[in-house]
């Protein structure tokens, strides 16, 4: 069953609880283990970050291009649905090099915009 909400501000403080938790996954990570894989999960540190980095940066620039009435192509203007593959190895080349602290600054930043 989808859960429902019984206005925006509760949806907000879920989402808002809900990213707290998450973020804070990665506070006793060290800068030296971003990169680190392990066999029981699929991305490293830095590449988890990177995909919801990917994913909330999209998110905002559909919503920019529906506000100001251009074309909105989902999930990217270089992507189809079908090379979601190829997105995810993007999100990784453009963010993953960066440091855990900035990608969580980044992550953090986005979803701050995405509340406004």
């Amino acid at each position: 069953m989808v859960r429902t909400y019984e206005n925006a501000q509760e949806l907000k403080e879920e989402i808002s609880a809900a990213f707290r938790k998450y973020i804070a996954e990665f506070d006793d990570i060290p800068e030296a283990l971003k990169d680190k894989r392990i066999d029981e999960v699929e991305r490293t540190p830095a590449e988890n970050l990177a995909y919801q980095v990917g994913w909330t940066t999209l998110l905002l620039q559909w919503e920019d291009r529906e506000r100001r009435g251009l074309p909105v192509r989902t999930p990217s203007d270089e992507f189809k649905w079908n090379q979601l593959g190829k997105l995810y190895r993007w999100f990784n080349d453009t963010y993953a090099h960066l440091s855990l602290r900035e990608l969580e600054g980044m992550l953090t930043d986005n979803v701050d915009a995405i509340y406004i």
